[in-house]
């Protein structure tokens, strides 16, 4: 994980102690939730940016890094009440919302159930849609190869071959005893864990009836999308936009499912004026 000076880390009880939460927090200012994707998360050259004007506060969902309480937690409704509980726990209200590929949906869904609590909602790449005539991909079954590529439209960043050449072996093929094999064994469980917790809330397919609740969504709202995006087609920027009360949708060139990754400073300059009510564009 990437350290800096801006950035900590703490863990946060949450109901009781039903939930132990971690999360990252960084920058000064007041205070923005940022939802994380499938992927886990991660201090990121975009979240450095972004709390450079904001306090940025970053919580893993339980299932990943270590988060605990997903076992407690049997559908989308129940992430979204352990959010709300989380936020009150933290004292967060009237609050900008970030949301990307998997968090882009519960940031949907959280804005959708309290949109008083949040002051503009930003999805990134967001799950939660589903047209037949152009599906979402299936990340349980789609090789690491061709989710590298469709995750990142550089496949030689060190994040892409990271992805495309992660191994693969069953724990009973892992020597234990090996450094090596002690690594394999931490990406292994580690892996199978959030994949796990995704597929409670994607599989078979991420429509848990979004599309009934986004007109709640009424505060200033940013959808980003990347062109090349592989997991879910940038066509649905423009569904998201038009199912949203107020939104804006942005297509970002030369990036793919981890737009804000792959674009941190364009992403945050669109959150910026966004936040900071600068007159926004038409869908780029």
């Amino acid at each position: 994980m990437r350290t800096d000076a801006r950035m900590n880390e703490r863990s946060v009880s949450v109901v009781n102690g039903k939930f132990q939460v971690a999360i990252l927090e960084g920058g000064s200012g007041d205070p923005l939730l940022f939802l994380h994707g499938f992927g886990g998360l991660k201090w990121t050259p975009f979240l450095e940016r972004l709390s450079g004007t904001h306090t940025v506060i970053a919580p893993h969902t339980p299932g990943f890094g270590q988060s605990t309480g997903t076992e407690k937690l049997d559908d989308i409704h129940d992430l979204i009440f352990f959010y709300l509980d989380l936020l009150d726990e933290l004292g967060l209200d009237r609050l900008p919302l970030v949301g990307h590929s998997l968090g882009g949906m519960f940031a949907a869904e959280l804005a959708a159930t309290q949109p008083e609590r949040f002051t503009h909602t930003v999805l990134a790449s967001p799950f939660g849609l589903w047209d037949d005539a152009d599906p979402v991909s299936d990340l349980f079954v789609i090789s690491l190869e061709e989710l590298a590529a469709a995750m990142y439209t550089d496949t030689t960043v060190p994040e892409a071959v990271a992805i495309a050449t992660a191994p693969q072996a069953h724990m009973t093929e892992v020597d234990p005893t090996s450094k090596d094999g002690q690594i394999t064994i931490r990406y292994l469980v580690e892996r199978a864990k959030s994949m796990s917790t995704a597929a409670k809330y994607l599989w078979p397919i991420p429509n848990r009836g979004l599309s009934k609740r986004l007109h709640r969504v009424s505060q200033p709202s940013l959808v980003i999308w990347g062109e090349n995006d592989g997991i879910i087609p940038a066509t649905y920027a423009k569904k998201f936009a038009t199912a949203l009360t107020n939104a804006t949708a942005h297509i970002l060139p030369n990036a793919a499912h981890m737009v804000l990754e792959e674009q941190p400073d364009r992403a945050v300059e669109l959150i910026d004026e966004l936040l900071y009510e600068r007159q926004l564009g038409v869908v780029e």
